[in-house]
């Protein structure tokens, strides 16, 4: 029978239309598959390679006597053409066998992993082998290792959950970025957050919640994939960058991490511990060029998934909404960057009593913005883009000076014992150079800095520990303050008063606002109260604006209040002790 030559490598003899087709079908698939794919003879005789392999320098396969090592560039060595011929003739083939080839400047490479093995049982053998390029996943896991040095010397990984902090997973994700851009491929980040993670540390305990968190790092660093990476972003929010990962990719990958944390459920002291969480998805082009907008979209599709019912994922759509709202924090950031020019940062400062006198001891400074018009704007309507776009510490440092100017101006008509808190961001220990201007500052203008107390969150703190502790430490050595804020939401671990050098602790007001309806804050806020006694850390309530409160907080042992009972924000620092409360 005439034998029929359909295509370089297939033989179709006597072949049913059924079959002809199912072959067709094959070689469609073959030519498409996006990974260089080749079939050949033992010898080394060229068969059929796709156009994936021919855009790697295979040549054509028509008639192709090319021996194996000339096929394509990264088999061009005979020490790993041997080992990859020797292990494909085996029963379970060659598998990932990485090669990496270096362009003739040595300023760039190319990686593979190539896999092999052979086709059926005739002789003489044939072989198919198929080859990832993999050189961005493998400049980021050298970029991870680099990282996990730093880590190591610099305590910027998170302690419980050994995930790598914000500050560290963005510069991966810059890092990234840039490889995607040269190599021309796509690639993922998810960010995730559990859902009701309050709850179940409410429930359960704070040691339940950190257990949890333990656990669930040991599980998904193990199953880590080679150049994906986990970070903790905040208290109960984490991102995961996941290289060459196209938008399908992505969504499959975060149904599966959507279906592992609904399934995830570690045991503590008999309990079972499970919870679930949303998912949001962006890659990278399609939804950003830059790590801070990449970032944004994937924590808006976040947020999309939480608020549609959550333990789901939400692929980023850049629908007119969405893009209106990006529009919108883009025109907020504008509004920001020209308010820091032209000093329109102002601070308020709202006192604070002693509970027991009602004598005003201390004030915190509010930030507000100053519009155009001489109206002031709160954070609430800033803070969002003021975080997203990188102003807050600049604006932190505005608070800063214009608190210690503000103590020069009142000097002569406040008491000269009277303290002053100030808000830092999570961001804010990020900048290496904070800790030295904030001392010069201070010594410039006369400031003695024990007057001075510098409130920080547990979600700030979670940033990134090891770095708190030595921005907390330094300021601390030269008579600094540090409180912790709004105590009662999120973890409200005692740890942090373990570990960092905090003299004031203020129970968060959603605490405070119920204690005459609710006897467990009353019972809540009494305990915190006395344990704080036993450290020698002094107690706030926010939020107090009732006289029926203050008596509570009296009967309670809290030592300090805060709130619109207390005094309003104001311009001027509060000029003589209160009159009793």
């Amino acid at each position: 029978m005439k034998e029929k030559r359909r295509r370089a490598g297939y033989d179709t003899v006597a072949m049913s239309k059924a079959a002809v087709a199912t072959l067709s079908l094959e070689a469609s698939v073959f030519e498409a598959c996006p990974d260089p794919l080749a079939i050949f003879e033992a010898g080394g005789r060229l068969l059929a390679a796709n156009s994936a392999a021919r855009a790697e320098g295979a040549p054509d396969p028509a008639g192709a006597e090319e021996p194996l090592g000339q096929l394509l560039p990264f088999w061009a060595e005979a020490d790993t053409r041997d080992r990859l011929l020797a292990a494909a003739l085996q029963p379970d083939g060659a598998s990932n066998i990485e090669v990496r080839i270096d362009f003739e400047d040595r300023t760039r490479s190319k990686v593979f992993w190539v896999s092999a093995r052979r086709l059926g049982e005739a002789e003489p053998a044939r072989l198919v082998a198929s080859a990832r390029n993999v050189s961005v996943a493998h400049a980021l896991t050298r970029e991870v290792a680099r990282i996990e040095t730093l880590v190591a010397t610099q305590a910027s990984r998170d302690p419980v959950t050994g995930f790598v902090i914000r500050a560290a997973f963005q510069e991966l994700l810059e890092k990234a970025i840039e490889d995607a851009n040269r190599a021309r491929h796509p690639l993922a980040l998810l960010f995730f957050d559990l859902d009701d993670f309050k709850a179940l540390n409410d429930t359960h305990g704070l040691a339940a919640g950190d257990e949890y968190l333990r656990r669930l790092g040991e599980a998904l660093n193990a199953a880590r994939r080679p150049g994906r990476v986990f970070a903790r972003l905040g208290g109960d929010e984490f991102g995961l960058l996941s290289p060459e990962t196209t938008s399908a990719e992505a969504a499959l990958e975060a149904d599966n991490l959507v279906r592992f944390l609904t399934e995830f459920s570690p045991t503590f002291e008999g309990r079972k511990l499970q919870i679930t969480a949303s998912v949001g998805v962006a890659v990278y082009p399609a939804h950003g060029q830059r790590a801070s907008d990449l970032m944004l979209a994937a924590d808006l599709a976040m947020h999309q998934a939480k608020t549609r019912g959550r333990a789901r994922f939400i692929l980023h759509d850049p629908t007119a909404r969405e893009r209106e709202r990006i529009g919108l924090l883009r025109g907020q950031a504008d509004r920001i960057r020209t308010a820091l020019s032209a000093g329109r940062f102002v601070p308020l400062f709202q006192p604070i009593c002693e509970v027991s006198t009602g004598r005003i001891v201390a004030a915190e400074t509010l930030v507000r913005l100053r519009e155009e018009d001489g109206s002031l704007t709160s954070p609430d309507e800033f803070l969002d883009a003021a975080e997203r776009f990188g102003f807050v510490t600049a604006i932190d440092r505005v608070v800063i000076s214009s608190t210690f100017d503000a103590l020069i101006a009142a000097r002569k008509r406040i008491p000269p014992d009277l303290e002053v808190s100030i808000n830092l961001s999570g961001l804010d220990f990020e900048d290496d150079a904070l800790v030295a201007d904030i001392s010069r500052l201070a010594r410039l203008k006369g400031i003695r800095p024990s007057r001075i107390t510098f409130e920080i969150t547990e979600t700030a703190a979670l940033r990134d520990l090891g770095r708190v502790q030595d921005f907390t430490g330094a300021l601390t050595s030269e008579g600094f303050k540090f409180a912790l804020d709004d105590f009662g939401v999120g973890f409200s671990s005692f740890r942090y008063l373990r570990d960092l050098p905090m003299s004031t602790l203020k129970f968060d007001q959603s605490y405070v606002r119920d204690l005459p309806h609710k006897m467990e804050n009353r019972v809540f806020v009494r305990g915190i109260a006395e344990i704080c006694r036993g450290f020698g850390v002094k107690t706030v309530a926010e939020g107090v604006e009732t006289q029926e409160i203050m008596a509570i907080l009296r009967e309670l042992g809290v030592d300090r209040a805060q709130g619109y009972h207390i005094g309003y924000p104001a311009l001027e620092l509060p000029a003589r002790p209160g009159d009793p409360a």
